[in-house]
């Protein structure tokens, strides 16, 4: 039996020349939200996404039951090729709280949640069959090993709520960039919507208020300018976050050393599932639809969800990418088996 069951006439007809992407995060799933979890799930399976992407706290700790919202995940990409016809792809990076108690405290547990999900889930994704390059990356790092003894101290020390790629894991990022660029011709290469997957915040999120603790130190990737500056080299298009359970927009505009400007944007998810948070109160519950165009461009809308109402586009036509010439959907076909890890 499929997970969700719904009658064929409520179901969304899927345009095979778009490229649909969802983009959940914070599912924070501890046993009493699967009435909510079900709900998003439902919401997939209409939407019929060509990937499925989670930026992390799957879980509410790293003890938690990961194998419910895989599983749950996993029905809705069938549910979809039963519907639809073809199978999406399902990505995910860790959070703070899949890995350490209260997302904070303690030794990096990353066990279960590597038992839940497959190193193909977990890794980056490319196929000539798709317009669509994904970059995986874990940006719940403890210190980076290749620093010195004062700088290894200061961040064993901190909350471990904080972000950090390590250069190991960037280095391995751009080997792998440069190994597609090397076997693809450059117009391909142009054409795909290169998207970078993590769970900390690369830029400061915007408040209206002050919060109650002075925790933009818990919530940004302490590295950064270093990770934003791979991927202007590579010309990637987007980022896509969680973490803070407050949704953002942005967009970045930097000069690279031959003073050609390069623009990228950076979405940020709410969370989609936890139970309740002062920020899903204020903000509500939150995913992501981002969608490219044959002809190039790529919108998203976000959705959300306050109380007892439905999930409802709020914040519709938000410019990612304008069209370039040419079509991009030669193929639209996706392959799932086709992901590579590079790390």
């Amino acid at each position: 039996m499929p997970l969700i069951d719904f009658p064929m006439k409520e179901q969304h007809k899927t345009d095979q020349r778009e490229c649909r992407i969802i983009h959940l995060s914070d599912l924070h799933y501890d046993g009493r939200n699967l009435g909510i979890l079900a709900e998003l799930i439902s919401h997939i399976v209409r939407l019929a996404p060509r990937f499925v992407i989670v930026t992390g706290d799957i879980a509410d700790g790293p003890m938690g039951n990961f194998a419910v919202p895989a599983a749950m995940l996993r029905g809705a990409m069938k549910d979809i090729e039963g519907y639809h016809g073809f199978a999406p792809v399902l990505r995910v990076v860790p959070g703070n709280h899949d890995l350490y108690y209260k997302g904070t405290y303690g030794l990096r547990s990353t066990r279960k949640f590597y038992r839940a999900f497959t190193e193909e889930e977990r890794g980056n994704y490319v196929s000539p069959q798709s317009p669509i390059t994904i970059a995986a990356f874990d940006s719940n790092q403890l210190y980076e090993p290749r620093g010195g003894f004062w700088r290894k101290s200061i961040q064993l020390a901190r909350f471990m709520s904080h972000g950090l790629i390590i250069e190991r894991d960037l280095d391995a990022f751009s080997e792998w960039i440069g190994d597609i660029e090397r076997s693809r011709q450059n117009e391909d290469r142009r054409k795909s919507l290169k998207i970078a997957i993590l769970h900390h915040h690369p830029m400061p999120t915007t408040y209206s208020f002050l919060p109650r603790l002075a925790d933009e130190s818990f919530m940004m990737l302490e590295s950064a300018g270093t990770f934003l500056s791979r991927l202007i080299e590579k010309r990637f298009d987007l980022i896509l976050h969680g973490h803070r359970h407050h949704p953002q927009f942005c967009r970045a505009s930097y000069f690279d050393h031959e003073g050609v400007e390069n623009r990228i944007t950076v979405l940020g998810c709410g969370s989609s599932a936890k139970r309740s948070d002062e920020w899903t109160r204020s903000v509500g519950r939150n995913f992501n639809v981002i969608t490219l165009l044959s002809d190039g461009s790529v919108r998203a809308t976000q959705y959300f969800k306050k109380g007892r109402s439905d999930f409802l586009p709020a914040v519709t036509d938000i410019q990612i990418r304008e069209p370039i010439q040419g079509d991009v959907h030669d193929n639209p076909t996706v392959e799932r088996s086709t992901g590579t890890n590079g790390r």
